[in-house]
């Protein structure tokens, strides 16, 4: 199931949002960005354990019907008003996509020559090679029956973690 603390990527850095004003409709639009389903509940004080790093949202307000976070309004958290033991959680009814992850990788594999966007019908699937377990090693993708390795400048450890959840490496 998709289920997690609510993290952001601002200026090439991940962070928490503030469970304040957290509900339902922010849960719905961080599901539907996701690709997990329908909003099943809205988790506050940080239920899926604290974050590190800043709290770069605080006081978000969706109506439920925005297609990402980011469209909803906010404050950018620059005071101490708000502390990881507040994280924001979600879960979603579905299982966790790599398509969100797909397309923001897109825009960097483009420029090394992968001809069809990972996300586009012709994708198939992500391996990992050359490692010495089946849980390590060189990310590659399949497109239109080829593989390719990965060559995104962006990915760090958030990506590598939603990989190894979708092969089933932890």
């Amino acid at each position: 199931r998709c289920a997690g603390r609510v993290e952001v990527k601002h200026q090439d850095r991940w962070g928490t949002v503030c469970d304040d004003s957290w509900d339902m409709s922010n849960t719905a639009v961080v599901c539907r960005q996701l690709g997990c389903g329908v909003a099943l509940k809205a988790h506050q004080y940080a239920h899926f354990g604290p974050g590190s790093g800043p709290i770069w949202l605080n006081i978000v307000h969706c109506n439920g019907k925005e297609s990402a976070l980011s469209n909803c309004t906010y404050r950018r958290r620059e005071v101490s008003s708000c502390y990881h033991s507040e994280d924001a959680g979600v879960t979603c009814s579905g299982t966790l996509s790599l398509w969100p992850l797909l397309q923001l990788l897109w825009e960097q594999e483009h420029k090394c020559g992968l001809s069809h966007p990972p996300f586009s019908p012709e994708y198939t699937g992500f391996r990992l090679v050359n490692g010495s377990t089946a849980c390590e090693g060189r990310v590659e993708v399949e497109v239109l029956g080829m593989w390719g390795t990965l060559c995104a400048s962006r990915w760090d450890l958030s990506d590598a973690h939603v990989l190894c959840q979708h092969l089933g490496c932890g």
